[in-house]
């Protein structure tokens, strides 16, 4: 908004000094222009006056040709003499013609007795060569004519640097108004600026965080008080939200455990043609218990504060690998952990749990026999924890539909899950700061990447330039931790 505000100012700022310096162009050429004129006409009725002076002879005498000769040396001009019947009896520039029609008809008015002196001069735009003529008089009647042709280079040379000058002070204008409109634009969009940093605070989770109400004009304080009130607003439903979190979490945990308990007392009374659907039952209140706990999961990870730390990734992939090595043994799949650890943040214990989710995803879909590998990589600005399976993958529209909350796409036959899984994820990567992205993976199966913002201490930076050989990434070989059979794998980088 501020630069917008400034070239609006500035484009006001040219437009007024090209309204005030175009017209002031054109008047300053009109005016050497009338000067040259006036100063020619001038120069014509002297000669015109001395040449009255000599004899009743077609030319005149040598005095004023020498005289006319200075004249023409001094200005760069052209001095004519023409006789009563319009012949040229004399020139300083021999070899001149009169060719022109419109100096032609000025010519005669002079041989008729007619000053060539306007009213009105109008600019002469192509800049051609001023021409005069004068009549010379004896006892009031003509009998003769001088003509000067003048050349306007001077006065093409002085509007060209009139017009520069005022390009100059156009431009020392438009600096002078920058300096002043910087200064000016900032002070005036201050208090916008501290509205702004009050909602960025605010969206971040900052709740405390108020605008300021008491400076800046009218508008800005009645849009800050309207964003006071939509905080206190909603900080009262999150408050309301979280209350009721905390008490669904302790009114329905409790009833539903008993429910479960008492469900699995009957199964010394029930038949034997009704243990199937006891059996059922069980596991659907177990289903409905986890489904609690998911959504409260769910729940509290889109209510976090923002509150991030500083994790090692390495140590928390292995930890989660390892807690799911029984698992991944019992399914017949190899869990491979890859890749250099790097510090970055997140909230705590968030990237456990992403784990929990990204992993159990991969263990039921990838067949028996196959491999999860849990890939770290890194760049300067975010760490990448991906793990990807050898399951069937997912089309183009499942990957967009897979983070919606309740939606499950082709499950195998052995599995299940509440589709809260993903939604889950999201919700905790994006509390921090981070992101969950789902991609395809080479030949078949699903890359979930979780990109996580990097910490990168100073002292990583100091030595950037001798670590440079050796970026962070994905290792191809290492030694592994444990070889052979199912579970987890944990790949050492080569030192």
């Amino acid at each position: 908004m501020r630069r917008r505000l400034m070239i609006v100012y500035l484009c006001l700022t040219a437009a007024l000094l090209l309204a005030t310096e175009v017209p002031l162009g054109f008047s300053l050429a009109m005016n050497n222009y009338h000067h040259l004129v006036i100063h020619q006409v001038s120069k014509a009725f002297s000669l015109a006056s001395a040449a009255e002076a000599t004899t009743g002879a077609p030319a005149p005498d040598d005095d004023w040709r020498t005289q006319a000769t200075a004249y023409g040396k001094q200005e760069n001009a052209v001095a004519m003499y023409f006789d009563a019947q319009g012949r040229l009896t004399f020139t300083t520039r021999p070899g001149t013609r009169i060719s022109d029609a419109e100096w032609r008809r000025t010519l005669d008015g002079a041989l008729a007795g007619e000053s060539t002196v306007p009213l009105d001069y109008s600019f002469n735009v192509s800049a051609r060569p001023l021409f005069v003529a004068e009549p010379v008089l004896r006892r009031g009647k003509p009998v003769g004519a001088v003509a000067t042709i003048s050349s306007t280079a001077s006065l093409r040379s002085q509007v060209t640097k009139d017009a520069l000058i005022l390009l100059g002070v156009a431009l020392a204008g438009l600096l002078a108004s920058a300096a002043v409109g910087i200064p000016l634009v900032r002070w005036s969009l201050s208090p916008a600026r501290r509205l702004q940093e009050a909602v960025r605070r605010i969206s971040q989770g900052q709740y405390s965080v108020r605008a300021s109400t008491d400076r800046g004009p009218t508008e800005l304080r009645e849009l800050a008080e309207a964003v006071n009130g939509m905080t206190d607003r909603l900080v009262v439903m999150l408050e309301a939200q979280r209350s009721f979190v905390a008490d669904a979490s302790h009114q329905m945990r409790n009833p539903l455990t008993a429910l479960r308990v008492r469900v699995e007392a009957l199964e010394a009374v029930v038949p034997e043609d009704g243990r199937e659907n006891l059996a059922i039952a069980v596991s659907e209140a177990d289903r409905l218990s986890r489904i609690l706990d998911e959504l409260l999961v769910l729940a509290n990870a889109a209510d976090a504060d923002g509150g991030s730390s500083v994790i090692d990734v390495r140590a928390v992939v292995e930890a989660r690998a390892r807690a799911l090595s029984n698992r991944a043994e019992e399914a017949g799949i190899t869990i491979a952990v890859q890749g250099r650890g790097a510090p970055a943040t997140c909230l705590p214990g968030a990237l456990d749990q992403v784990l929990d989710v990204l992993l159990d995803n991969a263990l039921g879909f990838s067949p028996w026999g196959g491999r999860v590998t849990v890939r770290i990589r890194s760049d300067n600005a975010s760490v990448y924890v991906e793990v990807q399976d050898a399951g069937p993958g997912m089309s183009a529209e499942e990957k967009e539909r897979a983070t919606d909350r309740f939606w499950r796409g082709r499950q195998p036959t052995r599995r299940g899950g509440s589709g809260l899984g993903l939604a889950i994820a999201k919700a905790l990567l994006t509390a921090g700061g981070a992101r969950l992205e789902l991609a395809d993976a080479e030949p078949h199966g699903l890359v979930a990447r979780a990109i996580l913002p990097r910490m990168v201490p100073a002292t990583a930076l100091a030595d950037s330039g001798r670590t440079a050989a050796r970026p962070d990434g994905l290792v191809g070989e290492g030694k592994a931790a444990r070889q052979g059979g199912a579970g987890a794998v944990v790949e050492r980088p080569e030192a």
